[in-house]
């Protein structure tokens, strides 16, 4: 199964990591300038590879990856210390993508004024979808490592390890811990 490792199950040596990288984060969100360098190095790996698996072209991954990089950094006040980083991170890096796959839609589709047009009217609702995708990413890193291939091969066109009735009732079952998840962390659902 080709899940990115972002979205893997932690072992023992992730999860030391993955507290540093939040220790870090939350300093840097306070102010402290001096941890830019290593959360920069500590974020890269992660979202390269994600960027990489999402959009599967180098130059437009390589793009994404730097402008998620820059805005994580520019926006490092948003981040909530009570939140692990990674996932609040990996969701920047997937607007990023996502943000990049659009913008290559409408240069195809669309004219220019159109696409301008686009761009002003769906300010409010990508903001909504990013603070939305950050909150699935954080529900999603809860689930189990069976939940999340089930997820990931359903939404990312991967293959799963089963097919057909056993996958569709693996899914079912997946979106409704999802669901449950989101709803415990968050306070809404359906």
């Amino acid at each position: 199964m080709g899940m990115p490792e972002a979205l893997r199950a932690p072992n023992s040596n992730t999860v030391e990591s993955d507290r540093e990288l939040d220790a870090l984060m939350a300093r840097l969100a306070d102010g402290d300038r001096s941890v830019f360098a290593e959360v920069f190095k500590r974020l890269w790996s992660p979202t390269q590879r994600l960027c990489m698996h999402l959009l599967q072209h180098d130059a437009d991954a390589s793009d994404a990856v730097q402008q998620a990089m820059q805005k994580i950094l520019e926006r490092a006040s948003d981040y909530d210390p009570q939140r692990p980083a990674l996932p609040w991170a990996l969701a920047v890096a997937a607007w990023e993508c996502r943000t990049i796959r659009r913008r290559r839609g409408r240069r195809r589709e669309a004219p220019m004024e159109a696409a301008d047009d686009l761009i002003g009217a769906d300010a409010e609702t990508e903001h909504v979808d990013r603070a939305l995708t950050r909150a699935a990413l954080t529900a999603l890193e809860e689930l189990s490592d069976t939940d999340r291939e089930t997820l990931i091969a359903t939404f990312w066109d991967e293959s799963a390890s089963t097919s057909g009735p056993t996958l569709r009732k693996r899914r079912e079952r997946a979106l409704t811990r999802l669901r449950n998840t989101f709803r415990r962390l968050y306070g809404i659902g359906d």
